[in-house]
């Protein structure tokens, strides 16, 4: 259900708990009349269970929009090293197929992830949450050595190492 249907039902609840209030309120001055006590209740019952189900409607709606799922799906990938799949996602999130791919799609259109296909599955992958390993490299002959050794340049062609990230 859409937003603007949650929307409508949330208003239709609200007239009716009004006018159940107002049957309620009529019945003060007077003695008890069963019948608007009856239709008093009817109309607060049924209001407030349709403001029920039209607010838990319109929080789905909300949880299941692509800009909240997009966001979602990015702590997942934080929390997974940086990359995801469909089905990992729709389980963690408790989500649709269809929600999950159209905000994964929304992230791959705005340059925050990309599809890589790995043994017989779409993977999205989030380099911005990738962990950067940093080690020093020559620039001549491409020998590595760890950011631990103070080294400047390289033992094996004497060329200049600089501190590169991969």
């Amino acid at each position: 259900m859409n937003r603007t249907m949650s929307y409508l039902v949330i208003g239709v609840a609200v007239v009716l708990l009004a006018i159940g209030l107002i049957f309620l309120c009529g019945m003060a001055g007077e003695s008890a009349n069963i019948f608007r006590l009856l239709v008093s209740l009817f109309l607060l019952g049924t209001g407030g269970g349709l403001a029920f189900w039209g607010g838990k409607s319109l929080r789905r709606s909300v949880t299941l929009d692509p800009e909240n799922l997009g966001d979602q799906i990015t702590r997942l990938a934080r929390q997974s090293g940086g990359e995801t799949t469909l089905s990992q996602a729709v389980s963690a999130l408790d989500a649709p197929d269809e929600s999950v791919e159209e905000a994964l799609r929304l992230l791959v259109e705005r340059g925050q992830a990309y599809s890589e296909y790995r043994e017989t599955r779409n993977v999205y992958i989030f380099p911005g949450l990738r962990e950067a390993k940093m080690v020093r490299r020559c620039g001549s002959c491409g020998t590595e050595y760890s950011l631990k050794e103070p080294i400047y340049t390289c033992t094996q062609c004497g060329g200049k190492v600089e501190v590169v990230r991969l």
